[in-house]
């Protein structure tokens, strides 16, 4: 196996696959989260009531 001092780091296929895993894992987490925030957000606002007229509110 050749010496990848040489090459830049972004020809470096070790470095590009870590990238693209890093890059996945980031985004399945932010998805992870995105859901874990909806659900407890659904999970709060299920079965509440506005007490009287909210001027201002969405219709």
């Amino acid at each position: 196996m050749p010496p990848t001092e040489n090459k830049p780091s972004e020809e470096n296929p070790r470095f590009r696959r870590a990238m693209y895993l890093l890059i996945l894992a980031l985004l399945a987490g932010y998805a992870g989260f995105k859901a874990w925030h909806l659900s407890v957000a659904f999970e709060a606002w299920d079965g509440q009531v506005l007490e009287g007229t909210v001027s201002g509110a969405a219709k």
